[in-house]
């Protein structure tokens, strides 16, 4: 009988994630810049991660047999060094992950660039667009692409985690709550979750509830 590998899923709440307008998506960035970001904002998605970081310690995990696989983290080579960067612009969410590497853990490059690079420009090329177009069918495109888009990131995911997660460890994932990875996850794995979604408001008090 194959052994089913375990799997850890944690939906989480990127800045640009709070609101689905693109021009808002692309102003903000998924790193939480404290300096110039909204301090409510600020204070809300660190809340959420000082939640996130004490229900995952809470499952004592065997952390050298643990591998995070992070949205918006591409296979290059540099993971590491890429984290460590981003923590230093003040991610939240990098800093949680580099806590977790010095326990053990292993950062496993998880998105195709090209994927990551597509995305950006077709939101761009949405914002790009002369103020005199239709407004309502240019989101309604960018939205159906978008999620087209979404859905090749969500399969190469799949097809990572399932490539490079040993029978004996341990998959921690974290997705913003845009992706729908979970459910291709559900036929291989024995996933289970953090919290199951997270709502378009305030976070800090769900985890933290």
């Amino acid at each position: 009988m194959t052994e089913i590998r375990r799997l850890i899923y944690v939906p989480i709440l990127h800045a640009q994630e709070t609101t689905r307008d693109p021009e808002l998506h692309l102003r903000n960035s998924k790193i939480v810049d404290k300096k110039g970001a909204n301090k409510q904002e600020v204070s809300e998605v660190y809340a959420m991660w000082e939640g996130i970081a004490a229900k995952i310690e809470a499952l004592n995990l065997p952390w050298r047999k643990v591998r995070i696989y992070q949205d918006g983290t591409p296979v290059c080579g540099n993971e590491l060094e890429l984290a460590m960067r981003l923590a230093r612009s003040g991610s939240a969410n990098y800093e949680f992950i580099l806590d977790l590497i010095e326990k053990g853990a292993k950062l496993e490059g998880t998105e195709n660039m090209d994927l990551l690079i597509r995305e950006y420009d077709l939101l761009s090329q949405f914002l790009m667009k002369k103020k005199g177009v239709n407004q309502k069918a240019a989101n309604t495109e960018y939205q159906v692409k978008s999620r087209s888009l979404l859905e090749l990131r969500d399969q190469f995911i799949f097809n990572r985690i399932t490539g490079t997660l040993e029978k004996d460890e341990v998959a921690l994932v974290f997705m913003g709550v845009m992706h729908r990875l979970d459910k291709l996850l559900e036929k291989d794995f024995l996933v289970s979750y953090v919290i199951y979604r997270l709502p378009f408001r305030s976070v800090g008090s769900i985890y933290n509830a």
